[in-house]
């Protein structure tokens, strides 16, 4: 399941969410900024995965130790 992160720079946080029909907080995202993901990287902004295993792996490797890792609670309950 294709899932969204929301990376907030300035709070520090690394926010993934599941592409879900019923979780409209998602439905239909796009990221906005054509400006391309090294320009965003002031303040953060929503990049797309192929999948949470995906979102994590990226996590892993770019991310762990800068950013906290939050799972979106809502995205949890709604897949189970």
């Amino acid at each position: 399941m294709k899932s969204w992160v929301n990376i907030d720079t300035p709070l520090k946080t690394y926010t993934v969410h599941l592409d879900h029909e019923e979780y409209p907080y998602v439905l239909e995202m796009k990221q906005k900024s054509k400006q391309g993901w090294k320009k965003q990287q002031g303040t953060g902004g929503w990049k797309s995965f192929l999948s949470k295993e995906e979102a994590l792996d990226i996590y892993e490797i770019n991310h762990k130790g800068k950013l906290k890792l939050i799972e979106c609670g809502h995205c949890k309950q709604l897949i189970g």
